[in-house]
């Protein structure tokens, strides 16, 4: 019983101690602003790294990847390094039904053309002739597209482009990982 009680005081002096050294001290107030922190609030912190050139490999995963054909043809399913941290492979996730049947299959990361633009998308058709709106006996005249608001840094790519085929990367064998 006595080695219980000593045993719970010594875990809660332990919890304590652990507790008051993550509490940061206040800092003391300076009159004057420093020039270190008003430089600080002018350039962005070394470690914000939008806008950087680097991508997030949890943004990465999902990420719409198209065939020559501008089809798309699977999305990436797994980012796949080597020990020293370089990335070698990304595994697209190819057929199925909403994941039931889905086969992963990897393709070189040098061999997927990542875009930060999006696709294309189709132009619409044209009016049939003497068609329009009800009323106004013709065309209704073209408006031009909204211009698109100008976007932040993304930490990941829009899609990527490889050279196979649907066709091509269901015929490729399929990703298998050791001890799983």
């Amino acid at each position: 019983m006595i080695r219980h009680v000593v045993f719970a005081s010594v875990a809660a002096s332990l919890l304590a101690a652990s507790a008051l050294a993550q509490t940061n001290a206040p800092s003391p107030p300076s009159s004057a602003p420093s020039a270190s922190t008003s430089a600080a609030k002018s350039t962005p912190a070394p470690t914000n790294l939008a806008g950087q050139g680097k991508w997030r490999t949890t943004k990465l995963i999902g990420v719409d990847i198209y065939g020559p054909d501008d089809k798309k043809v699977g999305d990436v399913t797994e980012v796949i390094m080597d020990k020293t941290g370089k990335v070698e492979m990304v595994t697209v996730g190819v057929g199925g039904f909403l994941g039931i049947g889905t086969k992963d299959v990897a393709i070189p990361f040098d061999q997927v053309s990542w875009s930060d633009q999006p696709m294309a998308s189709p132009a619409p058709a044209p009016a049939s002739p003497g068609g329009g709106a009800a009323g106004t006996g013709g065309a209704m005249p073209a408006t031009p597209p909204a211009a698109a608001a100008p976007k932040a840094p993304a930490m990941y790519p829009d899609h990527g482009k490889i050279t196979m085929t649907k066709d091509q990367l269901h015929a490729a064998p399929a990703v298998t990982y050791s001890g799983t």
